[in-house]
């Protein structure tokens, strides 16, 4: 990697590590770029080189993440090996929860700590959009006993909330432990947990 390149990469990175910090300490509407810049240890010119204003810097971020997120399905991910829905739930599992977990502090700032109250909605657009794609390419046609976009608001829904608890714990499991706590709830409803006491 060139030098200048590694430079600005360090700088971007303690950017962000500072408004995720800033986030969480006064929210994302009363944070300013001083704010994010006196946290990073920058001066504000070194800022304007790389981001317009805090808006410029939340919404770069965030589209970086809408777009890993569907790299998962696209490129050497799920969209293109999966060939089962049970294939597809694992592999998909699998890399989403391997991803999310190295975003952690800046997916939970969004979600936890007044970043943008859009981005969990946005993900949760972003991830049907593409598991309906792949489910259509492997020709698996969702229950037709309820209305589509329940199925679609509980399957994605409850994944999104599961994985948001997970990331805020204090110390979560691995990600390829939570994928197997996630696979056991898509392959039973809620009340098949519940076990009758002897």
């Amino acid at each position: 990697m060139h030098q200048n390149d590694l430079r600005v990469r360090k700088t971007r990175a303690k950017i962000k590590r500072a408004l995720i910090e800033t986030i969480n300490e006064k929210g994302f509407g009363n944070l300013t770029v001083s704010d994010i810049t006196e946290r990073a240890g920058i001066n504000r010119g070194t800022f304007y080189i790389h981001y317009k204003g805090k808006q410029d810097l939340l919404n770069q971020l965030e589209e970086n993440v809408y777009a890993d997120i569907i790299k998962l399905f696209h490129e050497n991910g799920t969209i293109s090996s999966a060939t089962s829905y049970e294939d597809l739930n694992e592999q998909f599992f699998q890399k989403f929860s391997a991803y999310i977990y190295g975003e952690r502090d800046f997916i939970l700032a969004m979600v936890l700590g007044n970043g943008d109250p859009m981005f969990y909605h946005k993900v949760k657009q972003i991830l049907i959009r593409e598991l309906l794609k792949r489910m259509d390419y492997l020709g698996i046609k969702m229950d037709d006993e309820i209305p589509r976009e329940y199925i679609q608001e509980y399957a994605i829904g409850s994944m999104l909330n599961l994985s948001i608890y997970w990331l805020e714990k204090d110390d979560p499991e691995s990600p390829s432990e939570f994928t197997k706590i996630m696979m056991h709830t898509r392959t039973k409803a809620p009340l098949s947990f519940a076990i009758k006491k002897e």
